[in-house]
């Protein structure tokens, strides 16, 4: 029995949450908000953080010092940019929260629904600890690529919970290795984003030292992990553009999917020319988020093909 649509709904809005998140945390990363505020979950003491900083103790600097270091001067715009992250993330929360008291009401029916739910639930409260341990560490490099990682986890369990909930099932592919590729090319862009992050954190390293008009540099000086980023932007497109081919090609694998594989070749033309637009421009903070929602959705793009891919029946997950 196809599971209510009204969870179907529900689960493809906190989806959309989920990708907001993603954003919100990138616009933070890109305006240099991440110690908008210096404590969790409130802000310079308050629920609703200050406007100005009139509004804050004459100390604040060293009352609010993490790490035993004084925080930099209040910048209002950077304060209520990690608020807002915050407040999308918080919104997910109560909509994950809903989502598993609806998914109860549907176990006799849908019992795999329940589940994963609630370990979307689960991870997501996670990721608001490690969110939390990220502002804690002063933006510990390596603890943010945890963070993002954890993510992505999120984003896989949900698309699956909306592939469950939309009633689909697999489609018998004609080519057996295509699964095996599609897989290829998740893996591979996984493993870009993970790059991407390692090679973020370093530039926040060297923006420290680096004069601000010798800001185009900085790419020059992250070391490995942008040299493998670069690389392997062009061999995943050479990889995700065959997929492309392939689903395109052959009728019979995929049916009624064209528009989605169509989707992932647009998703990734766009992605190569936001990163060749960091690389020329010096890392324009506005193309930051761009660039991340880009990744993010070709991921979940791909993982979509993945699990619709394979023989018709039941998905062969145990939930």
């Amino acid at each position: 029995m196809q599971p209510s649509r009204r969870f179907l709904h529900l689960a493809q809005i906190t989806l959309v949450f989920l990708y907001l998140v993603i954003i919100a945390g990138s616009v933070v990363r890109a305006t240099g908000s991440g110690m908008g505020c210096p404590d969790w979950p409130k802000c310079f003491g308050h629920w609703i953080p200050p406007t100005d900083v009139s509004q804050l103790p004459s100390n604040y600097r060293d009352y609010f010092k993490v790490q035993q270091q004084s925080i930099a001067p209040f910048n209002a715009i950077q304060t209520w940019t990690e608020y807002g992250n915050r407040l999308v993330g918080a919104i997910l929360g109560l909509l994950m929260f809903v989502q598993l008291i609806y998914s109860l009401t549907l176990r006799k029916t849908s019992p795999g629904l329940w589940r994963l739910s609630l370990a979307s639930l689960v991870l997501t409260g996670m990721e608001g600890v490690l969110g939390a341990i990220v502002v804690y560490q002063n933006l510990k490099t390596g603890v943010i690529t945890m963070h993002m990682s954890l993510s992505l986890i999120i984003l896989c369990v949900q698309t699956f919970l909306v592939f469950k909930a939309s009633g689909q099932k697999k489609i018998i592919p004609a080519n057996p290795y295509m699964r095996n590729l599609i897989l290829c090319a998740f893996l591979f862009t996984l493993m870009q984003i993970l790059l991407g992050t390692q090679v973020r954190e370093n530039v926040d390293v060297l923006l420290k030292n680096f004069d601000p008009g010798a800001r185009k540099d900085v790419l020059d000086n992250t070391g490995p992990p942008f040299i493998l980023h670069a690389l392997f932007a062009w061999i995943l497109l050479a990889l995700n553009l065959f997929v492309l081919f392939r689903i395109w090609k052959d009728k019979v694998f995929f049916a009624g999917t064209r528009k989605l594989a169509l989707a992932l070749g647009i998703i990734l033309v766009l992605e190569i020319m936001a990163g060749e637009c960091l690389k020329l421009f010096a890392l324009p903070a506005f193309v930051q988020p761009v660039h991340l929602l880009l990744a993010s959705l070709l991921f979940g793009v791909q993982w979509t093909l993945w699990i619709r891919s394979g023989k018709t029946g039941n998905i062969a997950l145990p939930i």
